[in-house]
């Protein structure tokens, strides 16, 4: 009888416990419940907003609705998509991923149900769609700011861009024969036999004889486009904006296309892009939550050049107040596959590789991509350029364009640009594209 009576007190301790941890988290909700303010009208929702651990989330549709967004819902993948004057934004149920005009981002909170509403990181939402954000800790408000001008305009980068793309008055020039040069990533001779073809495919689509020829580095072909001896080359970004800017002698007209990248398996998907992304990478039990938490810690590099593995993701770290030079330390590799073996080897912090190196690392490494977590991506890297010199005639500008999306197009021309270039076709460009690569070239310039 004495142990019975031990047990249900014991027993009935332990119930009291639980209602007042479950009291307790009850109370703890509702003392993260936050409200939402847009442009001066406040928001209501059958499902209240949450401050969950920082971060406000809030049921999806209403606030896409009051930023003016169109919102729908993929059951199939469990996905929401958004758009609203040219941008769109993908995010999907349980995933730390989300999308802005195919570019992968890293949230800090990830969506989820509560009590059938699916709720989204608003901060994000907002920013994304141009508003400005402010969050008020005492009244566990967020005010948003919609800019009025760009309800129903266009987004921050048009989806039509124009196709003649900046001729000026005194873009008279029409080729009697077009004169194409670019500069091999490996061997010469072979790369330009390979090319050989691609001149008889792009004189039957303009109609004048056309002469392929390779040079030995970009500075070559910037000056032969000063001086008018070459009509069209393949630039890379960092040399098209030289060539843009500095010579006034390149206009772009094209970018080349490649698959872009699943975020969370690191495969190759079927879509085609017109850039790439670096990304951040640290240990999958790491610390380190946020760009900030790199500070003081030491991160592996390419060489000072590489745009995926060193220019853009230090102007990531610059963007979040942080100087690449000075706040961390800095250790540089020989490969980005040698970076992300210093990452699992403890020798680095973080690493700053392409977007995904560790699929290529699967046979050595089977368990490079669950080692590791993505802490952030860079901003969209543009692809390389088609450029001509900046006083090609309008008309021949769109031919040139149209010849190559054709060539590209075709099974035939499509293997050639990839055994060269390892391009997968073309698409439309224009010069604002390329903003985030003058961002970077200040960085680099920076002291």
């Amino acid at each position: 009888m004495k142990a019975r009576k031990v047990l249900l007190c014991m027993f009935s301790t332990i119930l009291s416990i639980c209602f007042c941890m479950n009291s307790g988290i009850a109370m703890a909700d509702n003392d993260l419940k936050a409200s939402i303010v847009v442009d001066n009208q406040p928001l209501s929702f059958e499902v209240p907003p949450v401050n969950h651990k920082g971060t406000v989330m809030v049921p999806m549709r209403p606030v896409f609705e009051a930023l003016h967004a169109t919102v729908t819902w993929n059951e199939e993948d469990q996905s929401i998509i958004a758009e609203k004057g040219g941008t769109t934004v993908q995010l999907s149920l349980g995933s730390s991923f989300a999308y802005i005009d195919k570019g992968a981002v890293v949230l800090n909170s990830i969506p989820y149900v509560s009590n059938g509403s699916t709720m989204v990181p608003v901060r994000f939402i907002a920013e994304v769609f141009g508003a400005k954000v402010s969050w008020n800790t005492v009244d566990q408000r967020v005010t948003i700011i919609t800019a009025s001008s760009d309800i129903g305009g266009r987004g921050r980068d048009s989806l039509n861009p124009l196709p003649q793309n900046n001729a000026t008055s005194n873009a008279t020039f029409v080729p009697s024969e077009l004169r194409v040069q670019f500069v091999p990533s490996q061997n010469a001779e072979l790369l330009e036999a390979k090319a050989k073809p691609l001149e008889k495919m792009l004189e039957e689509q303009l109609g004048v004889p056309v002469k392929l020829s390779v040079s030995t580095d970009y500075d070559n072909v910037i000056s032969s486009m000063k001086a008018k001896t070459i009509d069209l080359s393949f630039l890379p970004p960092y040399q098209y904006v030289t060539a843009h800017d500095n010579f006034k002698t390149a206009d772009v007209l094209l970018q080349a296309l490649r698959y872009s990248v699943d975020a969370p398996t690191g495969k190759a998907t079927q879509q085609l892009v017109d850039f790439y992304q670096g990304m951040l990478l640290v240990r999958v039990d790491s610390p380190i939550q946020s760009i900030e938490d790199l500070k003081g810690k030491t991160i592996g590099w390419q060489g000072m050049t590489s745009a995926a593995g060193y220019v853009y993701p230090g102007l990531a770290l610059r963007m979040n107040g942080i100087d690449p030079v000075r706040d961390v330390k800095g250790q540089f590799f020989q490969g980005h596959d040698r970076a992300v073996q210093g990452l699992l080897n403890n020798r680095v912090d973080a690493a700053a590789v392409f977007q995904d190196i560790r699929s290529l690392m699967q046979k050595d490494y089977p368990n490079v991509i669950s080692d590791t977590r993505i802490l952030a991506f860079t901003n969209k890297i543009p692809n390389d350029t088609i450029s001509v010199r900046s006083d090609m005639d309008p008309e021949w500008r769109k031919k040139i364009q149209d010849a190559f999306i054709s060539i590209g197009r075709n099974p035939e021309g499509k293997k050639i640009i990839h055994e060269v270039f390892g391009h997968e076709g073309y698409t439309f460009s224009e010069d604002k594209k390329f903003e985030i690569v003058r961002e970077a070239i200040k960085y680099l310039n920076a002291d």
